[in-house]
């Protein structure tokens, strides 16, 4: 998927990871819990420790499996972002690890990412899309809002801080 964006027409590739990317995977997933080390379950220091075989398992998985993938955004053949998503058993899709990368934000990278979620869950059938968000990012909040996506009303605690909370956003697929 290929669109401009941006006000000087951006050309913003959202393609499926492929098989052979779990160097990449590891490499942006490190990024973006550098950056962003509040928003992500996983801690750095177990990122770090995660064997380079168990990064290529995912990428293998999530290039080809029906019920979960990840997508990565490139502007200028940089990586710009990425998302992963997984099937659940009741018709939804969740959403995960939504991340664009500093130099890219505001241009339409999330925007991208997600609407790539859209079209592989409409797809599948999927009812709807869900994603789990710390209660205080209110900038992600914003975003989600004005694509259309609405609270559940469910909420949870955030691992690895469980003394914040996280609530579930949904959208209906029409």
């Amino acid at each position: 998927m290929t669109g401009p964006v941006g006000e000087d027409g951006v050309e913003i590739t959202v393609q499926r990871i492929g098989a052979d990317e779990g160097a990449r995977l590891r490499r942006v997933r490190l990024d973006a819990i550098v950056d962003s080390p509040g928003e992500f379950t996983t801690r750095l220091e177990a990122a770090e420790a995660r064997p380079q075989a168990a990064w290529d398992r995912v990428a293998e998985a999530h290039s080809a499996a029906d019920d979960q993938a990840t997508w990565f955004a490139e502007v200028g053949g940089e990586t710009a972002g990425m998302i992963s998503a997984f099937r659940t058993d009741d018709g939804a899709v969740t959403m995960t690890s939504l991340w664009s990368a500093p130099g890219f934000r505001r241009m339409g990278v999330a925007d991208q990412l997600v609407s790539a979620v859209r079209d592989w869950a409409r797809a599948a059938g999927a009812t709807e899309l869900r994603q789990w968000l710390v209660e205080r990012n209110a900038h992600a909040r914003a975003f989600h809002d004005a694509l259309g996506f609405v609270p559940t009303g469910a909420e949870r605690p955030f691992e690895p801080h469980p003394a914040l909370r996280e609530v579930e956003l949904r959208l209906a697929l029409r």
